[in-house]
């Protein structure tokens, strides 16, 4: 069976994790269900102290970052390959969640996951 690239947007706007740290979005029937996706986004971070930040697709941990407090961090794009059967057809949860002793401000935006469909 042949096979295109396609893509979900999740999100498009800045989203603030205190505000709604969880994305639904929705995948065809038709997402090759063996093939690996890439998920890709803009992070924006403002903190003091050390920070760990966790991307969950569907309840699966794919991608950690920890960072140093202290440092000014400008917005920043980022591409994770997802292991194959994370994203399904139909919909999926797009969750990012920070842990820091400080009050920490994180948004993300650009939110896309690129997948294989059959055709």
């Amino acid at each position: 069976m042949a096979k295109v690239a396609d893509y979900a947007i999740v999100a498009d706007n800045w989203v603030l994790e205190k505000d709604k740290n969880i994305v639904n979005f929705e995948v065809p029937a038709n997402i090759d269900k063996g093939s690996r996706c890439i998920l890709g986004f803009m992070i924006n971070t403002n903190h003091l102290d050390d920070m760990k930040l966790v991307i969950r697709l569907n309840g699966t941990n794919v991608w950690n970052w920890s960072l140093p407090g202290h440092v000014d961090e400008p917005a920043r794009f980022f591409q994770e390959v997802v292991a194959a059967g994370v994203v399904v057809p139909g919909t999926n949860e797009f969750k990012f969640t920070s842990s820091s002793d400080d009050a920490t401000v994180v948004e993300v935006s650009d939110v896309v996951v690129w997948f294989q469909a059959n055709i």
